[in-house]
């Protein structure tokens, strides 16, 4: 077992010295380091307007290419759909993705790649009957620090006009929808022109990659408002809104729902509304307010929610409109939320596993702030492993308070330690703290899991994650350099009240001891008491190793006949087994 109390009281003593606001972005430093398994979910369906041009990219000959980047890289078109160099993406789904699609992949090109690349349709569209148009295609792509702009000449390419799908400011390693569906209202530029230019471009530093497929040019509506995206949470002491999808009863709080609406219609609508509803308990909407065409604008619910201190789970409905008639409302809506009051648990994660976390075997914690509103006192620490973490790892939970002078993480406890078992991966843990924890109303919280590491060895713990978080308000202590970052996603770490997760139990999970550990020949076994009971000895599968019967306070074992590697030691007597892991080194 590693010497746990003394790294615990260096971090401690550790003057982490960091200001909140100047933090990095770990994926910053560590690109890899967060993945999704799955890509959210798709747009509605792509607007209807009348077709004036389109193009599949199943004809190589119809764009030009043309780039200034090291090392040399163009964009491609390719009918290859698992192409895509991230799993939550690949394969790629687009419409007509069997026939071509044009592809740009910057993460091959290494970490010291640079691109800036130019994919140009040859021809002109006539668009000089449509005074409003709107260029819509389908696209994939994930975020780091890489720009993506599609650029409409009306002059035969002497000048461009920029229209931004990303600018390299949006929270990292974010996949968008597979596929997501892209709308512009390029009026301002193509309409009523006779030689409308098409042109892609993506920039970046060993960015991910960006996927498009199915473009055309359409006839825009009049009038069409759409819901990009939902913003919500509650105001605390942090002084960030966060979303807590689970809420113990004794923390509710004012909740605030806003709306991120875009019109991408062609006239100015002055009175776009935004609404959130949960059936026969809250109708909120935001003031009535103006949003010109082809911009957009963040509108808030004037009434908050409160939910009742009392269990229940809330189904939260949202929708955007105006006083004018849309023929297109199916991008007027998002999906449900749904907020769940309890006894227990305090929740910023989703509740499904959509990826992780990790240090590629290198110590590491990660965790997710958490406001207190009313005092409470903290039993334990919930936190799901991730799918690829390794059965063996060694793994534990740590409470910070956050020091009111310095804005540093001060450490209050943790939990004892815990070795991931086959059947722990994908799952919840929870983490007991040594001592219960008085936490007051007013303060804010990290919790945190985390591993020492195994030197690089294997992946060792991969925490799992849950769609993305806003910046600054999950962080990740990087043992490496004894550095504090944020994550942009959203770790599953919880909170747990229970408070029939306490002291006594813990004991018992640490009542044996294994010395020497690592063994190289031999190793005993010593209890708190008197045990009278079986040992076994047991490899990560399950295979039991070796087996006694043991009475007493310590058993002798050899391990001659045990090759190096991880094994399990359990005890048990009664119904009760305690489990610790024994390193074989010779």
């Amino acid at each position: 077992m590693k010497n746990i109390p003394f790294l615990t009281a260096f971090l401690m003593c550790l003057t982490f010295g960091f200001s909140q606001g100047k933090m990095t972005d770990i994926a910053k430093k560590n690109k890899g380091v967060q993945f999704e398994y799955t890509a959210a979910k798709t747009n509605k369906v792509a607007p209807k307007g009348i077709t004036i041009w389109q193009n599949d990219f199943s004809d190589n000959s119809e764009w030009t290419y043309d780039n200034t980047s090291t090392p040399y890289l163009n964009w491609e078109i390719t009918t290859a759909a698992d192409t895509i160099p991230v799993t939550g993406l690949n394969p790629a789904l687009f419409t007509t993705v069997n026939n071509g699609f044009a592809f740009i992949n910057s993460d091959a090109q290494g970490q010291n790649g640079a691109q800036n690349s130019n994919m140009t349709y040859t021809g002109t569209i006539d668009c000089s009957a449509y005074p409003n148009v709107s260029l819509v295609f389908e696209q994939s792509y994930r975020t780091y620090l890489d720009t993506r702009i599609v650029r409409i000449s009306n002059d035969g390419g002497s000048s461009w006009t920029d229209f931004i799908i990303t600018d390299g400011t949006e929270p990292t390693a974010q996949n968008s929808a597979n596929p997501d569906i892209a709308s512009i209202n390029i009026s301002s530029v193509a309409g009523g022109q006779a030689s409308v230019m098409v042109q892609l471009n993506y920039q970046g530093n060993w960015g991910w990659y960006w996927a498009i497929d199915d473009i055309k040019i359409i006839e825009t509506d009049q009038y069409d408002l759409k819901l990009q995206s939902i913003t919500w949470g509650t105001d605390g002491p942090f002084g960030e809104r966060l979303a807590y999808y689970q809420i113990p009863n004794n923390q509710v709080a004012p909740i605030y729902f806003g709306g991120v609406v875009q019109n991408i219609g062609v006239q100015n609508i002055t009175d776009a509304i935004f609404t959130a509803n949960i059936n026969a308990l809250y109708s909120g909407l935001s003031s009535p307010s103006p949003i010109a065409a082809a911009s957009g604008d963040t509108l808030w619910c004037t009434t908050t929610f409160t939910p009742a201190a009392v269990n229940a789970s809330h189904s939260i409905q949202f929708g955007t409109s105006s006083s004018q008639t849309e023929l297109d409302l199916s991008n007027n809506t998002q999906p449900n939320i749904d907020v769940v009051v309890n006894d227990n648990i305090y929740a910023r994660d989703k509740g499904i596993i959509l990826g992780g976390i990790f240090n590629t075997g290198q110590g590491f914690e990660a965790g997710p702030i958490y406001d207190i509103f009313t005092n409470s006192t903290l039993y334990g620490i919930d936190g799901y492993i991730g799918l690829t973490a390794v059965e063996g790892a060694e793994i534990f939970a740590k409470l910070y308070s956050i020091n009111p002078s310095t804005g540093a993480f001060d450490f209050m406890d943790e939990s004892l330690p815990y070795i991931i078992m086959a059947g722990d991966l994908g799952q919840k843990h929870t983490f007991g703290l040594q001592s219960p924890q008085a936490l007051l109303a007013g303060e804010s919280y990290l919790v945190v899991v985390g591993s020492y590491g195994d030197g690089g060895a294997t992946n060792d713990l991969v925490i799992a994650t849950s769609g993305g978080a806003a910046a600054s308000t999950v962080f990740y202590f990087d043992y490496t350099d004894q550095t504090w970052y944020y994550t942009s996603s959203s770790c599953m770490v919880r909170m747990n009240f229970d408070q029939s997760l306490g002291l006594d139990k813990l004991e018992d999970e640490a009542s044996f001891q294994i010395t020497p550990n690592p063994s190289s020949g031999e190793f005993t076994i010593q209890t708190k008491e008197a045990f009278n009971g079986q040992v076994t000895v047991s490899d990560l599968s399950g295979k039991v190793i070796y087996s006694s019967e043991m009475t007493g306070l310590n058993l002798n074992v050899s391990s001659q006949h045990l090759v190096n590697g991880v094994y399990l030691v359990s005890l048990t007597e009664g119904a009760q087994t305690n489990t610790q892991k024994l390193i074989i080194k010779r």
